[in-house]
């Protein structure tokens, strides 16, 4: 919910909480995608002021640092970077799985626990068990 505040420019809750996690996997590849653009705008200009600056060699025979931009940063590989975490059904599939035995995990032990009466219903719960609400 932070990130879709913070990087998403959700401003309403309710919206945040219709999204499905698959269309927030989406939104935030798109956000990442798209700092990884403006991160080339500035590394390439960071690179032109570099080539009138860096250099190697002598004194004398000068050579730049860097012959091309993509040496100094290249978009394809961090775009190949980021479309590989998100695009990467196996990983999706996998945390998928694992939520749901956590949930069917805690839904058997709390079924267990309210059978055993370790677990009081919240209307039969005092004012003191429900701390104050």
């Amino acid at each position: 919910m932070l990130n879709s505040l913070a990087y998403l420019g959700f401003h309403d809750i309710k919206a945040i909480e219709r999204m499905t996690f698959h269309e927030y996997l989406l939104r935030f590849e798109a956000y990442q995608l798209a700092q990884i653009k403006r991160n080339e705008e500035l590394a390439y200009q960071a690179w032109l002021n570099q080539q009138v600056q860096a250099t190697t060699g002598s004194t004398k025979h000068p050579r730049p640092k860097f012959r091309t931009f993509k040496q100094f940063f290249d978009t394809d590989k961090q775009i190949a970077t980021v479309r590989k975490i998100f695009e990467s059904s196996e990983v999706s599939e996998n945390r998928q799985v694992s939520q749901e035995k956590i949930f069917v995990q805690r839904m058997q032990e709390f079924k267990r626990l309210k059978k055993q009466g370790k677990i009081i219903p919240w209307q039969k719960r005092t004012q003191a068990e429900k701390g104050g609400f």
